[in-house]
């Protein structure tokens, strides 16, 4: 089945990975709408004038040969153990207000413990996740990374 350029941005994701896999492009299929409809754009683009000419496809290689890498998955996490975490003393009550109600946590064993609602959590993210139904940051959430900034 041939599609139209100007159909893909209709199609779902599901469709333009069945077209990209039916097209015969190199590699596996993105899991992004956008990054789908560009590939299967350059495609029908190189279909149409030609691919890129050995000079320039040189020229792409000695560039990502000599770019720069970025940081390894070891070094980001290494940076990230070293931030500080912000000191919440025992009693400290927080109070946010989520979509018109209002919440409080009160702070437990200098910062290691909380309680919410007559319930203990371990971590302030869980109770970001109780009170909103999605995975929040915990200090975030509640305003601490904006404090700890700040100061």
């Amino acid at each position: 089945m041939t599609i139209e350029l100007h159909t893909l941005a209709n199609l779902t994701t599901a469709r333009l990975q069945q077209e990209w896999a039916s097209l015969g492009i190199r590699g596996d299929a993105p899991h992004f709408k956008q990054a789908l409809v560009r590939g299967i754009s350059w495609h029908f683009q190189q279909q149409s004038h030609g691919g890129l000419d050995a000079s320039t496809r040189r020229l792409l290689k000695a560039a990502i040969r000599n770019a720069q890498t970025p940081a390894s998955k070891q070094a980001v996490a290494t940076q990230r153990k070293q931030r500080h975490p912000v000191y919440l003393a025992e009693g400290t009550t927080l109070v946010r207000t989520w979509r018109g109600h209002h919440h409080e946590v009160t702070v437990l064993e200098d910062g290691k413990r909380f309680r919410y609602r007559e319930t203990e959590f371990a971590s302030l993210s869980e109770i970001a996740r109780e009170i909103t139904g999605a995975r929040w940051s915990g200090p975030r959430f509640f305003g601490l990374k904006k404090l700890k900034q700040a100061s």
